[in-house]
């Protein structure tokens, strides 16, 4: 599901859009880096997400995951399930000067199950999946 073009696509471009949603369905969009394809229909990455972002991934596993180069718009959407969420990193106000306000923060590296993948373009396309 996850060719070496993607792999390469995915793994160069290094940063992912995540859109999650809570029980309601309401919507939330947040942003990670260190992307890598792990296994052919997996996906891994890390980021200090908010805590809705980790909220609604506790009520609704499912996410779309969306990479694009920056130069042309294009790229790829994944839809998935995230399978994993790990902490990785955690700022405590240890060092009030070096920190943002608003702590603890945590980093998550999430691993996510990819059902599903499509064009991501601001052409006109089609939704389905691709292969």
């Amino acid at each position: 599901m996850l060719t070496e073009g993607i792999k390469s696509f995915a793994e160069g471009i290094g940063h992912a859009y995540v859109a999650t949603s809570d029980a309601d369905g309401n919507p939330h969009l947040a942003a990670g880096r260190g992307l890598a394809v792990t296994a052919p229909n997996r996906l891994a990455f890390e980021a200090w997400f908010c805590p809705t972002t980790m909220r609604n991934l506790k009520d609704n596993p499912k996410v779309a995951v969306a990479i694009a180069d920056p130069s042309t718009g294009n790229g790829y959407q994944f839809i998935g399930r995230v399978e994993r969420a790990e902490d990785t990193a955690l700022l405590d106000g240890y060092l009030p000067d070096a920190e943002p306000p608003g702590l603890p923060q945590v980093q998550w590296r999430l691993e996510v199950k990819v059902e599903s993948v499509l064009a991501f373009t601001a052409d006109a396309h089609s939704d389905r999946p691709l292969g």
